[in-house]
C-alpha cells in the first residue's frame, strides 16, 4: 500500500513544481509586460506636457515664441528619441543619477534652491522649474512623486509667498516657482479634469447656445465692431442724447446677460465642491494656515489670494479656453464665445477681489453680484481640519510599482546642475542647506556653459530619459538616449537620448 502512495505523492509534487513554476513564468512575463508599458507611459507622459508647454508658448508668450519656431520645436517633440542615459553621459551616468535621486527626495531643498535662484535672478531659473516637474518628478504620475511635489508646493509657500513683501501681486504674476508648479500639477491632474468637466461643461455649453453677441460692457468700446451705417442706425446720430442713452441700454443688456451667465458658473461651482481634488484642497489649506499666520497680513487677504490662486491658476484659464482642459470636444468656438467666455472669467477674478482692488470699470456689474457668492465657494474647499502630510490620489492603478528613471535632454541636465552651482555660490540658502549641497555635488562633474533654456531641444542635445517602472522594493536604475533616461537610484543609473536618469 505505502509504494502506490508515494508513488501517487510523488506525481502530485511533481505537478504542482511544473505549475508553480509555470505561475512564475506568467508573472514574471506580465511584470515585464507592466514595466514596458509603464516605460511607455513614462515616454509619453514626458512628450505630452513638452508640447503643452511649447501650445503655452505660443499663445501666451508669442512675442518671444514665433509660430514657426514653436511648430520646428513641436516637430523635434515628435520625432524624439529615447537613449540609455551612459550611452550619453558614460561612467558619470551613476554620479548624476545618484545626484538627482537625492536631490528628488528633498522638497525642502528643491524649494529653497528655487526660491534662491529667483532671488539671484538667475536666467535659467524658469526653464529648470520646468525640469523639476517634468524630469524630477515625472510629471508626478506615480504617487511617490506626487507626494513629493506637494511637499515642494508647501514649502515654496512657507519660503517664497511667506516672506515676499506682497505675496498676493507675486501670485497674480503667475511667474513665481509656486504658481507654475501649481498650474503644471493641476492642469495633469486627472481628478482636477474630473472636477472642471463636471463644473464647467453645462454653463459652457449654455453660453455657446445662447449668446450670439459680444457682451462688452464698456461703454466706449460697444459700438466699436459696427460700420459707422451700422452705428447710426442701430444708436442714432454720435454724440446726441438719444446715441448715449442706446448705448447705455446696451450695455445694461449686456451686463444683465452677464451677470446671469456668471451666477450660473458659480452655481455650478458649488454644486459641484463635493468632486474638488483632494490634493489641490491640501494645496491652498496649507497656504491659507501659513499665510494666516503672518502679523502684516490680515485674514480677509490671505482668503483673497487664496481664491485668486484658484480662480486666476485653475478654473479660469479652464473657462477660456476649454477645448484645451478635455471639457468640450464636440462644439467649436467662434470669436464672439471667446470673447463672453474671457467677460465671465474676468468677473470671476473680479468677484474674488477684496473691495477697492477691481477693475473700476466693471463696478455696476459687480454691484449686482451676492458679496458672498464666491467666498462660499472657498470655504468649502479650506474648511476642515488642516493635516500636515499630502493627502494620496484615491484611485491608484500603479500602487506597487515606483518611478527609477527620469528623462531629460542633456541641455536640461547641464542646466540643471549649473543653476544649482550658482544656487550655491549665492548667498541665499541656509548653512544646513549649503552643506547638504556641497555633499551632494562633490562629486558631479563641472559642466560646460550652457547656452540655450531647458526647454529647447534638437536632434544634437536631445538625450532621452526613460524612466522604468519597477516593483517598489527593486532597486535598479536607467538612463535615455536623444532624451536621456538617468536612473534615480542611489546605486547604478543610466541615460537616454532625451536622458533617462534612474533614481
Amino acid at each position: 500500500m505505502m509504494k502506490p502512495d508515494i508513488h501517487t505523492l510523488a506525481h502530485h509534487l511533481k505537478q504542482e513544481r511544473l505549475y508553480v513554476a509555470s505561475e512564475k513564468q506568467l508573472i514574471q512575463r506580465l511584470n515585464g509586460d507592466v514595466l514596458k508599458t509603464a516605460e511607455r507611459l513614462y515616454r509619453a507622459a514626458w512628450i505630452t506636457k513638452q508640447q503643452r508647454i511649447n501650445l503655452d508658448r505660443l499663445i501666451l508668450t508669442s512675442a518671444e515664441a514665433s509660430p514657426a519656431e514653436c511648430c520646428q520645436h513641436a516637430k523635434v517633440l515628435e520625432d524624439t528619441q529615447f537613449l540609455d542615459g551612459y550611452k550619453t553621459l558614460g561612467f558619470q551616468e551613476s554620479i548624476y543619477g545618484e545626484f538627482l535621486g537625492r536631490v528628488r527626495e528633498n522638497p525642502r531643498l528643491v524649494a529653497s534652491c528655487l526660491v534662491a535662484g529667483e532671488r539671484l535672478n538667475q536666467e535659467h531659473t524658469q526653464g529648470v522649474i520646468y525640469t523639476v516637474f517634468t524630469s524630477l518628478y515625472g510629471n508626478c504620475i506615480m504617487q511617490e512623486d506626487e507626494s513629493y511635489l506637494l511637499q515642494v508646493l508647501r514649502y515654496l509657500v512657507e519660503f517664497e509667498l511667506k516672506e515676499s513683501d506682497n505675496p498676493r501681486r507675486l501670485l497674480r504674476r503667475g511667474t513665481c516657482a509656486f504658481s507654475i508648479l501649481f498650474k503644471l500639477f493641476s492642469e495633469g491632474l486627472y481628478s482636477a479634469k474630473l472636477f472642471l468637466t463636471a463644473t464647467l461643461h453645462e454653463p459652457i455649453m449654455q453660453l455657446l447656445v445662447e449668446d450670439e453677441d459680444h457682451l462688452e460692457t464698456d461703454p466706449s468700446k460697444v459700438t466699436e465692431r459696427f460700420t459707422p451705417a451700422q452705428q447710426e442706425r442701430l444708436f442714432g446720430e454720435k454724440g446726441s442724447e438719444g446715441y448715449r442713452q442706446k448705448v447705455a441700454a446696451a450695455v445694461e443688456a449686456n451686463e444683465a446677460k452677464l451677470v446671469t451667465l456668471v451666477n450660473k458658473f458659480i452655481g455650478y461651482l458649488k454644486q459641484n465642491t463635493y468632486c474638488f481634488p483632494h490634493n489641490l484642497r491640501w494645496i491652498v489649506s496649507q497656504m491659507y494656515k501659513t499665510l494666516s499666520c503672518v502679523e502684516r497680513l490680515e485674514v480677509g487677504e490671505v482668503r483673497t489670494m487664496c481664491t485668486d490662486l484658484l480662480l486666476t491658476c485653475f478654473i479660469c484659464p479652464a473657462i477660456v479656453n476649454p477645448e484645451q482642459y478635455g471639457i468640450i470636444s464636440d462644439a467649436p468656438i467662434n470669436e464672439v464665445a471667446r470673447f463672453n467666455l474671457m467677460q465671465v472669467g474676468q468677473l470671476l477674478q473680479q468677484l474674488a477681489m477684496a473691495d477697492g482692488d477691481g477693475d473700476p470699470r466693471r463696478k455696476n456689474s459687480l454691484a449686482k453680484f451676492d458679496k458672498s457668492c464666491v467666498s462660499a465657494f472657498l470655504d468649502v474647499v479650506i474648511g476642515g481640519r488642516a493635516v500636515e502630510t499630502p493627502p494620496m490620489s484615491s484611485m491608484n492603478l500603479l500602487e506597487g510599482l515606483s518611478r527609477t528613471v527620469a528623462y531629460m535632454t542633456h541641455s536640461q541636465l547641464l542646466c540643471l546642475v549649473d543653476f544649482v552651482r550658482s544656487v550655491m555660490a549665492g548667498d541665499y540658502l541656509r548653512e544646513e542647506e549649503h552643506i547638504l549641497l556641497e555633499t551632494l555635488m562633490a562629486n558631479v562633474p563641472q559642466s560646460r556653459t550652457v547656452k540655450s533654456n531647458s526647454l529647447e531641444l534638437t536632434p544634437s542635445n536631445t538625450p532621452q530619459l526613460s524612466p522604468t517602472t519597477t516593483p517598489a522594493n527593486k532597486k535598479n536604475r536607467n538612463l535615455g538616449t536623444y532624451l536621456t533616461a538617468v536612473p534615480l537610484l542611489h546605486h547604478q543609473i543610466a541615460l537616454d537620448v532625451l536622458l533617462s536618469m534612474l533614481f
